[in-house]
């Protein structure tokens, strides 16, 4: 029997009260949960040293050795202190025992003490905050593991019944083999727990930590795993160079270096055998939207449908629109799913796609909002699926797309992840690609902060820009009420800059009408945008230098990069430069922009701020749902992940 899995009761002084109390308040059944519980800290052992050496010594923690040489007391009743003398042989101390009357037997003449406490020199050589040291209980410079008091037990009881567990599933066979062991440097099971609950050095403490993490990341990667299934696809897509020669001829420029070699990474994860999971992590205008279609298009040359989705209107219709333009004279297909469709288009795309009667599941683009999630929308052979700026969609949503389709290949697109992608990312759920560069955008951007309260001074001064002809996005956080969206409208349009063209943009608004604002502001016939988030992704404008974001203290650093990438697009942009407004106490926060231009940096700052979320629930950001493994120390061990020997381990045990 694994007695690492034996119920706690099996440990001596474990009751049904006590059984009650680790299962409610500590979540506890068995004896392995109890011993992966780390110590909230260590105490650091006090130095060893004489009697004689204390005077040199005060303020210091120290551990001395002497004899009870003379035992009393002073005052009466609770408050009276129980003092001893010391003596080592040469020198001696006294050890008062505050509010301890009880200890008065304790120290009989001759008995031998080690005794830990703070020299004081105050009323002659004193030792404060006493407290004895059980030689047999460690060793005498041993840190010492403080376990945090829970509503019934307190750390003293949590840290003698670890022992007690400790001792009685010793030895204990390892899950983890050997090899996969030295492969990240990390003891046995059984060396590990020792470390963490028996110390003899701190740094060890880590050690023991590290072999835990390394567990709960395989035990986390075989569960993704087994979620996925076998993850096989039906056959491994080997297109000859021809096909995607062909597919490349399609784009209206040529791919960087750094283009071909994600979209290298691509055709090897279809070649596998294996479903793709892939994270594109790429730079605001690093041109992913060209890789995408790439793949695309490979995917649809073996006869399987893709559908990508996008966050909003404005992004899906331009990836429609840009699809269908690359894809001019071509018998493949590129159909639409927004929420405003007619019944007659809804019909007649859902038939495009469909394996019901009337439909022939033809290779087909399918491209759209959360249209796509409608649960008549069902594809006859989906063999990929896009999330652009996935950030935007839930998780449930996300999985009932892929659920379209059997075992489909999976490509998610961010700029800047939230911190739960960029997360699973590091933690190797998401396999992470990279585009760095911008091709075909010379325009750089400046951010500065600023008070709101400079808002009114610094809408006077633009208001001659807009005069000369300069163009502006404006982002508001929401629509409705005091410093939304529509009131802002109005100050800007009566106050500030009367007479100004403004476009303005929300959710509510149909696609159409969206579609139609915005081109009315690429057109140059309004001079302002303003819009809520909507803005945010996929607006691609060449050439507009200015953007203001109001309220910007409620939005996060990374969606505050997207937005700022929408300035200086293309190659007609010189310069942009956004200004972010906000309340006092998220100055300091913001002001990470003004200095950082990387969207990568900016993503691990957002990480950094606001913690990975879960990664096996449905929160995007905060605490995250390992208990041992750490993102900042432990890195590493999810790069084991991809090791040959790891992968061919977790796919026999999944």
């Amino acid at each position: 029997m694994d007695l690492m899995a034996a119920p706690l009761g099996d440990l001596e002084g474990i009751g049904p009260k006590r059984l009650a109390s680790f299962r409610k308040e500590l979540g506890m059944t068995d004896i392995g949960q109890l011993l992966r519980l780390l110590p909230k800290g260590y105490a650091e052992p006090g130095m060893v040293t004489s009697i004689t050496c204390l005077p040199e010594l005060e303020g210091t923690l120290v551990r001395v050795r002497g004899t009870v040489e003379k035992t009393w007391v002073r005052g009466f009743g609770r408050r009276a202190v129980v003092c001893v003398r010391m003596d080592d042989g040469e020198s001696s101390c006294i050890i008062p025992w505050f509010n301890q009357p009880y200890l008065r037997n304790a120290f009989p003449l001759g008995r031998q003490l080690w005794v830990e406490g703070t020299v004081s020199l105050k009323q002659g050589v004193q030792l404060h905050s006493p407290k004895l040291i059980e030689e047999s209980s460690f060793h005498e410079s041993s840190p010492i593991p403080l376990y945090a008091d829970v509503e019934s037990m307190s750390g003293k009881f949590l840290r003698r019944t670890i022992l007690l567990a400790l001792e009685k599933v010793i030895p204990i066979q390892d899950p983890i083999p050997e090899s996969l062991r030295e492969q990240v440097g990390v003891p046995s099971l059984e060396e590990a727990l020792s470390k963490i609950h028996r110390p003899t050095k701190l740094e060890e403490t880590q050690v023991g930590r590290r072999r835990l993490a390394w567990g709960e990341v395989l035990a986390r990667e075989q569960r993704r795993l087994q979620s996925l299934g076998v993850m096989e696809s039906a056959s491994g897509m080997r297109l000859e160079e021809r096909v995607w020669d062909r597919i490349l001829e399609r784009l209206p420029f040529e791919l960087t270096k750094e283009q071909k070699g994600v979209l290298k990474k691509l055709r090897q994860d279809l070649e596998s055998g294996q479903s793709m999971r892939r994270l594109l992590h790429g730079e605001v205008g690093s041109g992913k939207t060209a890789v995408a279609f790439a793949l695309a298009l490979a995917v649809a040359a073996e006869g399987k449908q893709v559908a990508l989705l996008a966050p909003t209107e404005i992004l899906a219709r331009q990836h429609l629109n840009t699809f269908r333009n690359w894809l001019m004279g071509a018998e493949l297909q590129v159909v639409g799913f927004f929420g405003d469709d007619d019944a007659k288009t809804r019909r007649k795309n859902r038939q495009h796609i469909s394996s019901q009667p009337g439909g022939d599941a033809r290779p087909v683009l399918a491209i759209g909002t959360h249209a796509l999630f409608s649960d008549d929308v069902q594809f006859g052979n989906l063999g990929l699926v896009i999330f652009d700026e996935q950030h935007r969609f839930g998780v449930r949503q996300k999985a009932k797309l892929v659920s379209k389709g059997s075992q489909p290949h999976v490509l998610t697109m961010t700029a800047t992840p939230i911190p739960r992608t960029l997360a699973w990312s590091h933690y190797g759920a998401l396999e992470p690609c990279e585009l760095r560069s911008r091709p075909g955008t010379g325009g750089e951007i400046f951010t500065e902060v600023h008070e709101l309260s400079y808002w009114g001074k610094w809408a006077a001064e633009h208001f001659v820009r807009l005069q000369k002809g300069e163009s502006t996005f404006v982002v508001a956080p929401h629509i409705d009420g005091a410093n939304g969206l529509l009131e802002l409208a109005k100050e800007i349009q009566q106050e500030w800059w009367p007479e100004i063209p403004v476009s303005i943009v929300h959710g509510r608004l149909s696609g159409e009408e969206i579609e139609s604002r915005v081109a009315a502001f690429r057109e140059g016939k309004t001079q302002v945008l303003l819009g809520t988030t909507v803005v945010e992704v996929g607006l691609d404008i060449p050439a507009i230098p200015w953007m203001a974001v109001l309220q910007a203290q409620r939005f996060g650093l990374a969606s505050l990069h997207q937005l700022r990438g929408r300035l200086a697009r293309g190659a007609e942009g010189d310069k942009g430069t956004c200004i972010l407004f906000s309340e006092k106490g998220a100055l300091p926060r913001l002001r990470q922009l003004e200095e950082c231009q990387d969207g990568f940096t900016v993503a691990n700052l957002d990480l950094a701020q606001r913690g990975p979320g879960a990664f096996s629930g449905t929160r995007q950001h905060g605490r995250n749902d390992f208990q041992i493994f750490r993102p900042e120390q432990d890195g590493d061990l999810v790069e084991a992940l991809c090791t040959p020997e790891v992968r061919i381990w977790l796919q026999n045990k999944s």
